[in-house]
């Protein structure tokens, strides 16, 4: 959390920002005179301070996945893999309203046979959002606007052709909340420059914290009229 501190040394008014959490306290000074851009000033100094204050937990949790990773026998990391697959289908499915439960999603992508009393579409995006999990397991190179768009492709080509692998050509309202998206003729220039950011940040930045900003802008862009949640997740 982050406040602004007044404070009277040598008989001057200055002022400075104060981030506290339960692990550490930063400040900076601002001046003598509390400056117009306060508010960007306290997020900036608020998001920097929280890298900083989060950064030994996000190494952590990278470099154990990596010891995992490198360690554990192959068969039993595909193993893993393919049940974080299952559950990654049944949940991201369930928040776009499927009704489909954890044991009919595991036996649809494990042996074809579809549950009774679900849609069709349910099913059928059930399937290839499986699908295009395992490519994104398999795929060893850069994200780019052609993979972005031949993941949505892959998604809905059997459930909404009109627009499956295509950015949005309408603009697009949230459903709650205050949220507002980019207009649609703005989306490939947003999704182009997310990416070039990407490309810059990948060696500097931890894994974790890159790939939780990419998919928040990602989200914010919204660059699909459906699907945004499950391709950016």
């Amino acid at each position: 959390m982050v406040s602004l501190i007044k404070r009277k040394e040598n008989g001057k008014i200055k002022y400075y920002l104060k981030y506290s959490s339960r692990n550490t306290s930063a400040q900076k000074y601002l001046g003598t005179a509390i400056p117009k851009d306060l508010k960007n000033q306290m997020k900036f100094f608020e998001i920097e301070s929280y890298r900083k204050d989060k950064y030994g937990l996000l190494e952590k949790i990278h470099q154990n996945y990596l010891l995992h990773t490198q360690r554990i026998d192959k068969k039993i990391l595909a193993n893993e893999f393919h049940g974080f697959k299952i559950n990654h289908t049944y949940s991201t499915q369930k928040i776009e309203g499927s009704t489909m439960t954890l044991g009919q999603t595991r036996k649809l992508l494990e042996t074809g046979l579809s549950p009774q009393n679900t849609s069709i579409e349910d099913i059928v995006e059930a399937q290839q959002l499986g699908a295009v999990f395992d490519l994104m397991l398999s795929y060893t190179k850069d994200i780019s606007e052609k993979l972005i768009l031949s993941w949505h492709e892959i998604l809905f080509e059997k459930t909404d052709t009109n627009n499956a692998g295509t950015f949005r050509r309408q603009d697009v309202q949230p459903y709650l909340g205050k949220t507002e998206y980019v207009l649609w003729d703005e989306v490939q220039e947003k999704i182009r420059s997310l990416i070039k950011w990407y490309a810059s940040e990948k060696k500097k930045l931890n894994p974790v914290e890159l790939s939780a900003r990419f998919h928040n802008s990602f989200e914010l862009i919204h660059p699909f009229i459906d699907g945004n949640g499950r391709i950016g997740r």
